[in-house]
């Protein structure tokens, strides 16, 4: 899954994967215990504009696929999700979970009960 950051840095602190619901690898990636609730997903989201999907204030929404990524600078298995904050136009439509960094990271984190790791070498941000 290709994932673009400004903050390499941050990789050790991604403790998760989150996928626009419109990525194409959800096809191949979801597990088959999760493809009725994901799929139910894409379509409540599919009649979201982007504006509301990345409004700073609504209450964050997902689903678990099932799957597992490598974070590649801790060897972890992290989860894969789907999430209508990540948008499919923007970038490659997947961002690596540093809820240690990032807000709208930090409140997915959260209300899924997800991991939160420090994020790396804090001297970098100075």
């Amino acid at each position: 899954i290709r994932i673009f950051t400004t903050r390499v840095d941050t990789i050790p602190g991604a403790t998760f994967l989150v996928l626009a619901p419109e990525h194409p690898l959800i096809p191949s990636i979801v597990t088959e215990e999760q493809q009725e609730e994901v799929s139910r997903y894409q379509k409540e989201t599919a009649s979201k504009s982007d504006f509301d999907r990345t409004e700073v204030n609504l209450q964050k929404t997902g689903v678990f696929t099932g799957a597992y990524a490598v974070n590649p600078y801790t060897g972890h298995r992290i989860p894969i999700w789907v999430g209508d904050y990540v948008l499919g136009s923007y970038g490659t439509g997947a961002v690596m979970g540093v809820p240690d960094k990032d807000e709208r990271d930090f409140d997915f984190a959260k209300k899924f009960e997800l991991k939160i790791e420090p994020a790396g070498n804090e001297a970098a941000e100075t």
